[in-house]
């Protein structure tokens, strides 16, 4: 998976995946962001899983579900306005653009750079 990390005109700490993985570009910088310990407590849950201490694990957050297993981690956003037990209106369909996956070392790699990038953004800000 391609990404890149920067700060925002506000200094945040910004992420942009490529276009199939752009969902967790938005995760890490709004549902993560700022979270050390959100992203060390999903570190710790994909080692678990790597050691094939647990089998799977689901995150729910304020805007998205992460689907971790033993190989694979799956994003899925939240869907407020849609029960998924209602039939959608007729004409309406769903954005399922909001749901990527990814293999659970790609994700491993994403969110420690993701954490080293966090820890410099800060040290810098202190430095200013």
């Amino acid at each position: 998976m391609d990404y890149k990390f920067f700060r925002d005109v506000s200094g945040k700490p910004t992420a942009e995946c490529e276009e199939e993985a752009a969902t967790f570009g938005d995760w890490l910088s709004n549902e993560l962001s700022g979270d050390d310990s959100a992203v060390a407590d999903v570190l710790v849950i994909i080692e678990q899983l790597q050691t094939q201490a647990i089998k799977t694990h689901k995150i729910k957050g304020h805007d998205y579900t992460l689907v971790l297993d033993q190989d694979e981690a799956e994003l899925h956003r939240h869907l407020g306005y849609w029960d998924e037990d209602t039939p959608l209106p007729e004409g309406t369909e769903l954005d399922l653009q909001d749901d990527v996956g990814c293999g659970l070392q790609d994700l491993k790699e994403l969110l420690l750079d993701w954490q080293d990038f966090v820890k410099d953004t800060k040290l810098l800000s202190e430095m200013d």
